[in-house]
């Protein structure tokens, strides 16, 4: 394992500026994750680490040694690509030791450097030896795929072919990971086993790991850190717990799924307690400790309120909480774990998140409901 770092990366595709001064640090043994939309200049980020794009401006460091001058196969790198990249006409045992062989090519192996790149694949120039078939299995073994060497890609589910290029990008042993939007071929299912695979994996190698994805449930299960990227730009970095509880922007919050991002203004600023009008509703908001220019009077803001964090009660029923607001059912979900309702309350509608409900319990449209919820369960952040 190896620390990188992204040094104030710049680069342009014509008019498009793709990275704009990143610059991050992930470190030895980490499991980074860089979350973004599309043209947000995380895979391109990744790129630059890898030696497929050059940075216009910065510089890329692996184990505190820049790389820009090194081609790809040179740097101490493996790289999980989205669409597999597994070559459909060889087994999967030549797929991982592809790698391998690619090495002994590059540092001039039987075929010399005048053979067009490809030819070392084969199996009768490159005969795998007794340490290229332990490497392998070992490498496949790690994946749970230990008897699946001879089969060919296309006998093989989304899932395994997936791990077969996880194997692929491990068995040479490389400092550092990269994986780009790995799952995004997978159905939901096998996203989350996956997910559980390339953790278990990166902890048990103690492996640097740079992961780019633009699912957010993704980033926050997977990740020790986590960098939100806007525009070539990390506009929010930390701990995934910590962007989630307290998003910087308004862009960050609706970004990680705050389906409730209410705009308002504070009209009061007590000891303890900020007021911030929202439409109709009046909300309490637990102040933060120190000072903070987010809670002066008069400030346009966002207010972020989880589904989860939402109490719902028939209007009737009593419901204590520091913030509560009469409202109507205007349509119902039953989700298995949860049940989701959209509820008018005065001119603002909110997501409300039941948890465990009873099938076939579910409100209808039109049911008068009582919400309620903690002022510390409210972040404000800026409007913009």
């Amino acid at each position: 394992m190896a620390e990188v770092r992204l040094q104030a990366l710049e680069k342009r595709f014509d008019r498009l500026k793709a990275l704009d001064g990143v610059t991050l640090t992930i470190g030895e043994g980490e499991l980074f994750a860089l979350l973004g939309s599309s043209g947000s200049g995380k895979t391109t980020a990744l790129r630059c680490v890898a030696g497929l794009e050059m940075p216009d401006a910065g510089d890329v460091l692996i184990g505190g040694r820049s790389v820009l001058s090194r081609q790809p196969y040179e740097r101490p790198i493996g790289m999980v690509f989205q669409s597999y990249a597994l070559f459909p006409h060889l087994t999967v045992f030549d797929n991982v030791a592809y790698g391998l062989r690619a090495r002994a090519y590059a540092q001039g192996g039987p075929l010399g450097k005048t053979r067009v790149l490809g030819a070392f694949v084969s199996r009768r120039l490159f005969p795998p030896t007794p340490e290229l078939r332990r490497k392998v299995g070992d490498a496949l073994a790690l994946v749970s795929l230990a008897g699946e060497a001879e089969r060919m890609p296309g006998q093989l589910s989304g899932g395994m072919q997936q791990r077969v290029a996880l194997a692929r990008a491990i068995v040479t042993e490389p400092a550092v990971l990269l994986l780009d939007e790995p799952l995004s071929n997978l159905d939901r299912k096998l996203r989350v086993s996956m997910r559980s695979t390339i953790r278990k994996l990166q902890q048990q190698l103690r492996i640097t790991a740079l992961y780019v994805t633009h699912d957010q449930e993704e980033a926050l299960s997977l990740a020790d850190r986590m960098a939100i990227m806007d525009h070539g730009r990390v506009v929010q970095l930390g701990t995934p717990g910590a962007i989630y509880d307290q998003p910087a922007t308004a862009f960050v919050a609706d970004f990680i799924g705050a389906e409730n991002l209410l705009p308002g203004e504070i009209v009061a600023n007590e000891s303890d307690v900020v007021t911030v009008q929202c439409g109709a509703l009046r909300l309490k908001v637990a102040a933060r400790s120190g000072s903070s220019p987010t809670e002066a009077i008069g400030t346009k803001v966002r207010a972020v309120v989880r589904p989860q964090s939402i109490g719902l009660a028939p209007r009737d029923a009593p419901l204590a909480a520091d913030n509560c607001v009469e409202g109507v059912v205007r349509f119902g979900a039953y989700l298995g774990s949860a049940a989701r309702y959209e509820v008018a309350a005065g001119d603002t509608t909110l997501i409300v998140d039941v948890p465990d409900p009873r099938p076939g319990a579910l409100l209808a449209a039109g049911d008068a409901v009582r919400l309620g919820f903690a002022a510390g369960s409210v972040i404000l952040v800026p409007e913009t």
